[in-house]
């Protein structure tokens, strides 16, 4: 009894490793990560209440961070600060650096072409603050080839599995979504104000 349990018990590991491999290979990576770091990027014209700057992102993308009455923005593309998302932001106080950073990580959501990536959305966190009360938000933004824009927020102290809820609605929503909508809250809120 126990040589059979022993033999079937190698097999379906034997078998789990086959079908883990299979799904890795159907399933490539789809996310890779980048930093903003304000002291290498490049200053540009100043804002009435802020100041912006031109970073380099995934293959050189360019992105676009501005800042003014304590809240940022964030773009990316070509004339990045020209797109929809250079003038979004949430409502709260916010920012993408944790206190004392001047370092913030952008996750990139993307196609392989070749030995290219494509990016489709990013995924950023921004700390968040309101009434007393501070929080971490996840936008998903839509990256396309003329227009970035915000597509979802999704609280990150309310939501336990937060980082896969932006990554599907980042891979489900982002690429068809119309720049001219609202942004929507998805999942669980009231934990972080947005």
């Amino acid at each position: 009894m126990r040589s059979v349990v022993k033999a079937a018990g190698g097999s379906l590991c034997l078998a789990s490793l086959i079908i883990g491999a299979a799904a890795v290979s159907a399933n490539p990576v789809k996310s890779l990560y980048t930093t903003v770091e304000l002291k290498a990027c490049k200053p540009i014209n100043q804002q009435p209440h802020g100041e912006a700057w031109l970073c380099e992102g995934l293959g050189g993308l360019p992105v676009y961070v501005a800042e003014g009455e304590l809240r940022q923005f964030l773009s990316v593309g070509t004339n990045a600060q020209t797109r929809r998302a250079a003038t979004q932001t949430l409502g709260a106080f916010n920012t993408m650096f944790e206190k004392g950073s001047d370092r913030a990580t952008i996750e990139w959501r993307f196609d392989r072409r070749g030995d290219r990536q494509i990016p489709y959305a990013t995924i950023v966190r921004f700390h968040t603050a309101r009434g007393g009360r501070k929080g971490d938000v996840l936008v998903v933004l839509k990256v396309g080839s003329a227009e970035t824009c915000h597509v979802a927020y999704i609280d990150a102290l309310a939501n336990a599995d937060a980082i896969a809820l932006a990554r599907y609605v980042a891979d489900v929503e982002a690429k068809a979504f119309d720049c001219r909508k609202e942004p929507h809250a998805e999942g669980v809120g009231g934990k972080s104000p947005m």
